[in-house]
């Protein structure tokens, strides 16, 4: 199974040399927003794509789809976290079933 990473540019490339199979690169533009919805459907309807990574920023401007396989998990991007620890904890938890502890 594949890693698809779904993000902008400086995020893409962290990516790209951290060895993710797939990485795409979006601008925060509607023109962008709307490749990056089409770009998500097709990875969805991939049985080759275990995990879609997506940038939290992004994932406020998209609609993700209610899938149980690919994984789909929001990363923080350049700027940190806007969900706070608390709930990136609880996105692994349900996610992998592992919780994390400090």
């Amino acid at each position: 199974m594949k890693i698809a990473v779904l993000g902008d540019k400086d995020t893409a490339l962290g990516f790209r040399l951290a060895g993710a199979h797939e990485v795409y690169s979006f601008d925060d533009t509607p023109l962008d927003m709307e490749r990056l919805r089409n770009k998500l459907k097709e990875l969805v309807e991939r049985d080759d794509i275990g995990i879609i990574l997506i940038t939290e920023r992004f994932v406020q401007k998209v609609e993700l789809p209610e899938v149980t396989l690919p994984i789909i998990l929001q990363v923080p991007d350049k700027s940190g976290s806007k969900l706070g620890e608390e709930a990136i904890k609880e996105i692994v938890r349900r996610a992998i079933g592992v919780e994390l502890k400090r």
